[in-house]
């Protein structure tokens, strides 16, 4: 069989799962606006505090790339499920005994949880400027326009399939138990806390400002508040080129690791 065929009919197929796990796609998609609309709220003051770079613009607007990180997270951890219920039930294992081989498989799962991303993310940046629209009563797009929020969710997104996503799949393939799985979520959640997600840096205490620059997380958001916040300018292109290739080094490391335990685990 054509493997792109067999890829693409995995890839639907893997699409129409999600209609079987609507908790999943709640969890990953609410959490995250709830976050939103509490920190908003709680430290919407936080804009007035002297020393803070980001002062001319609200508050609900400087986490909007913290939420859309959130989200490329929460849903990278949660991408697990589906490929459990695979594996949990004999599915996976049905599959390779076809001509559909262990590649299409995998491509076929990323492809289609990053599709489920990109749809996540856009709904939270569509949130967003309807709560601008809301508090503000303008309705006005970023300054990047619509090339930027997709751009921003297209960052967002390689960053959660091609690191966390990793990660956690090949977690779920060596204990098939999604308990553990779900336990590492505080590890991701403990990084995103630690980086100027919800404080800019200057109001950081001195011992995390020196440490938010090795965080991976720090420069994926500095590329996104960059397009959103700031628009089109060098500082912005040159924070999506770090993020971009940062990504890439992490992808591949954490991509090859996971090719690796898959095939120990399925020998």
């Amino acid at each position: 069989m054509n493997p792109v065929k067999t890829t693409f009919i995995l890839y639907v197929r893997n699409l129409k799962q999600y209609r079987r796990l609507p908790a999943v796609l709640a969890f990953s998609f609410v959490v995250p606006i709830l976050q939103y609309l509490l920190f908003s709220n709680l430290f919407t003051s936080l804009s007035d505090v002297p020393g803070n770079p980001y002062a001319e613009h609200p508050y609900y607007l400087y986490i909007t790339p913290a939420i859309i990180l959130l989200t490329a997270t929460f849903g990278s951890v949660n991408s697990s499920a589906a490929l459990l219920m695979d594996l949990n039930t004999g599915y996976f294992e049905k599959l390779r005994a076809t001509p559909a081989g262990l590649i299409p498989q995998l491509v076929a799962r990323f492809m289609s949880e990053y599709t489920r991303l990109i749809i996540q993310i856009l709904l939270i940046i569509t949130v967003s400027i309807l709560y601008h629209r809301y508090m503000s009563g303008d309705f006005v797009l970023p300054d990047s326009g619509i090339v930027g929020l997709f751009l921003m969710a297209v960052i967002a997104a390689t960053f959660g399939i091609g690191i966390v996503g990793n990660l956690v799949v090949a977690l779920a393939f060596k204990t098939k138990s999604e308990q553990a799985v779900q336990a590492v979520f505080p590890l991701f959640f403990f990084a995103v806390f630690m980086s100027t997600a919800y404080v800019p840096e200057p109001l950081l205490p001195e011992w995390l400002q020196s440490v938010v620059i090795y965080n991976p997380c720090e420069h994926v958001l500095d590329a996104i508040r960059s397009i959103f916040l700031d628009g089109w300018i060098d500082s912005t292109m040159n924070a999506i080129w770090t993020s971009l290739f940062l990504i890439f080094i992490l992808s591949s490391i954490t991509g090859f690791a996971n090719y690796k335990v898959i095939r120990s685990s399925l020998n």
